[in-house]
């Protein structure tokens, strides 16, 4: 009785198709068809992922007739016309959830849905009374609900749907402030003794009881849509909510038992992927690691991505490299998608022959969005070389190398060949408080220097009037959770021994014995908030270190709760200097994050994924890492402050490299950048990718030799905040 498909599990390394890349898509019609082959044409991509929601209906599958007049006929004729243009498609389900819209939710609510707590009803409930007063305890209820939250606030009497908003935990025990014939169902009388049950959600979705029929026709439905409209693909995601059909210790049962009641009524097979993974799944899985798209620090994320994959190399499966959205400068918490960023993706996929997948597009970007006209033949170019084939083996081991970065170069018409890379990126302030000088190491041959400079956002004073404070070291037992590495020892003292402002600082004491790497020897406190804390207009956090020149890294890191999705905001300071230094701590380090061995580095979606809430602040950590072993290290940190952001413009920034400076003659704006190359090749773009126009150099174009240089960073400064910009430092090597 084992499932077999011919292109998964075992035969799943040999299907090709299997490496193909996609775009997720919800809107493709009969109207706007031609513009979406015309859009997989621009950028090399031979997929489609239909993702439901709208244009169908988690459960029961539902086609949207606004989008599809003539119901499933409009989608198979959709599909027919991709199929004639050489694309196959994928019908993205929500696995075993249905839709609040859906047949077995609304008008009558079917018996079948999954429960998780059943009530008796104390008294007669009349159609329009607003509490529902039942028998049994109620502590273990909550109305906390949130898109990653495994709880809803809908119970079901009878053939009636009700929403509460609140909860009587004493005597009386009760739900309170109901909506009555919530969900399109009817309110009506219920008799004393009836039965009050809690509905399992989770996504906003509803789900089958596992053990009941109904997972047998959400299956069903889901097969009945593949097979009559000529799906190719299928991919099963949130399957991780598959639980919700049991409980927690049996949701690889019922999730695996549902892929298989789709599976087995499917009439041609499927390239299937899920959310999840078990063993029960490796028979008809097609490719796997799909993970979805990053906001930041995209390299590190790749690696990190291609890390997991490397590990999965036992499973027999074509990895993935997951969903991608060509990102803008949206804030402090979302970096732009650089051409590198997109080679970067491009390079780890074409070396290990596996695909990825593209987001947000839709017919026209390519011609109206500036960025993704940028981005698009670049996907295209290395997607025909990809498929072609074209590279041998020893250049795709090149390509694999994590942190490797190589730039594809066509030598002559159709001979390619890449280009060795390096981008050495730098955080930049000007200002009283200025760390504008570094080193740059460069390991090719002596050239002219290449540049991108970014515009970032600045900060109010420390003192701000509108600044609030955070930690103030007064009381350190404010600070709980201590934990450490083996063999670290973290102390978090109060002292005025050392004060730069307020009445004391915090001293850190640390030791390492050398158990583990330095880069590994850690230790963290935790002071948490309760209530949360709204710093949504202060999204700046402002201290003073005292550092003893040990090399330790502080990372203070910023976290919401769990409903607000995970984010692990963190912040590096290194001290590799003696005496007190400001820092203004804006945007998140996340790229640093694989510098290092924490506790959570395989939190890929907290690190790099997510973000923090700044209206909802749960806690703030500090930690830290890379302490020495067998040496002392304390230093002192002032109060930490929360401090407001401020759009300052970046003008005329000036860089110095071994004593010869440039200046470029513009002024940015926040999320502004320019990229310069050669004097006559300096450009101006906007935080959305919009080419703005050429930019003036001034100066002679200095040389970055081989070996250390000696860069510094100047501007003209605004006299009410400190400017900061991220300087990249690009390199050309030999060619692979």
């Amino acid at each position: 009785g084992l499932a077999k498909s011919p292109i998964g599990g075992p035969w799943a390394i040999e299907s090709p198709d299997n490496r193909g890349s996609y775009i997720i898509n919800s809107g493709v019609t009969e109207e706007n068809i031609d513009g979406w082959i015309k859009l997989a044409n621009q950028l090399g991509i031979t997929q489609y992922d239909f993702h439901g929601g709208k244009c169908f209906r988690f459960g029961d599958c539902r086609v949207d007739p606004g989008m599809y007049p003539r119901g499933r006929e409009s989608l198979k004729a959709v599909i027919d016309r991709l199929h004639e243009a050489g694309i196959k498609v994928g019908l993205h389900t929500y696995s075993h959830f249905i839709s609040k819209e859906a047949r077995w939710v609304t008008p009558i609510p079917d018996p079948r849905l999954a429960k998780d707590m059943a009530f008796t009803l104390v008294g007669d409930v009349s159609a329009d009374e607003d509490t529902i007063r039942v028998m049994e305890k109620t502590e273990k209820m909550s109305t906390l609900v949130a898109w990653n939250i495994r709880n809803s606030v809908t119970l079901q009497i009878d053939d009636e749907l009700i929403v509460y908003s609140g909860i009587s935990k004493k005597i009386p025990y009760a739900f309170t402030s109901c909506q009555r014939g919530a969900l399109g169902t009817k309110a009506v009388a219920h008799k004393a003794g009836s039965r009050v049950y809690h509905l399992k959600e989770y996504y906003g979705l509803f789900s089958p009881d596992g053990d009941s029929t109904l997972l047998d026709e959400v299956a069903q439905a889901t097969a009945d849509l593949y097979n009559d409209c000529g799906f190719d693909m299928i991919y099963f995601d949130a399957l991780d909510g598959e639980d919700l059909m049991g409980d927690h210790s049996t949701g690889w049962h019922y999730g695996s038992k549902f892929v298989y009641e789709v599976h087995k009524r499917l009439k041609r097979p499927a390239i299937m992927e899920m959310a999840t993974f078990h063993h029960h799944l490796w028979a008809v899985r097609a490719r796997m690691g799909a993970w979805d798209h990053p906001g930041r620090a995209y390299k590190a994320f790749i690696d990190a991505h291609c890390e997991f994959n490397a590990n999965q190399a036992g499973m027999y499966l074509p990895m993935h490299l997951g969903w991608w959205q060509f990102k803008r400068w949206s804030g402090v918490q979302t970096e732009p998608t650089y051409p590198d960023d997109i080679e970067y993706l491009l390079c780890k996929s074409l070396g290990n022959n596996i695909g990825f997948s593209l987001q947000g597009l839709r017919p026209g970007s390519v011609e109206n969005d500036p960025l993704v006209a940028r981005l698009a033949p670049i996907v295209r170019q290395y997607e025909e070389l990809r498929h072609a084939n074209y590279f041998n083996d020893q250049v795709k081991a090149e390509l694999r190398q994590p942190g490797a970065d190589f730039t594809l170069v066509e030598e002559a018409q159709d001979k390619w060949r890449f280009r060795r890379v390096e981008y050495q990126k730098y955080a930049v302030q000007g200002g009283p408080y200025s760390n504008s000088k570094w080193v740059v190491h460069n390991n090719f041959e002596t050239q002219p220097v290449k540049l991108r400079i970014e515009a970032r956002m600045s900060a109010q004073p420390y003192d701000s009037p509108d600044a609030v404070t955070l930690v103030d070291f007064s009381d350190p037992s404010q600070f709980s959770n201590k934990t450490t590495a083996p063999g670290v020892t973290f102390e978090l003292t109060t002292s005025s021994d050392l004060v730069k402002v307020g009445q004391v600082s915090g001293m850190l004491s640390t030791t390492n014995i050398g158990q583990v790497d330095r880069n590994g020897a850690w230790g963290m406190k935790v002071k948490k908030f309760e209530p949360t804390l709204d710093i949504s207009r202060q999204q700046v956090m402002g201290c003073w270190v005292h550092g003893d020149g040990s090399g330790q890294v502080i990372n203070i890191d910023l976290r919401s709760p769990h409903q607000f999705h995970t984010a692990i905001g963190e912040h590096y300071i290194d001290v590799d200097f003696t005496g007190w230094r400001y820092f203004e701590l804006i945007e998140l380090d996340s790229d640093r994050n694989r510098e290092f061995d924490w506790p959570y580095k395989n939190s890929v979606y907290g690190i790099y994924r997510n973000h923090v809430s700044y209206g909802k602040i749960e806690s703030l950590g500090l930690w830290v890492n890379n302490i020495a072993p067998n040496v002392k290290s304390t230093c002192y940190i002032s109060p930490i402050r929360a401090i407001p952001l401020v759009r300052a413009m970046l003008k005329n920034p000036t860089i110095t490299v071994n004593g010869k400076m440039i200046t470029f003659l513009v002024a940015m704006e926040p999320g502004d950048y320019l990229e310069f190359v050669s004097p006559t090749g300096c450009k101006h773009y906007s935080r959305t990718g919009e080419f703005l126009g050429d930019v003036q150099v001034g100066g002679e174009v200095p040389l970055l030799q081989n070996g250390e240089n000696q860069i510094e960073f100047t501007c003209q400064e605004p006299t009410e905040v400190s400017p900061r910009a991220r300087v990249t430092v690009i390199g050309y090597g030999d060619m692979i």
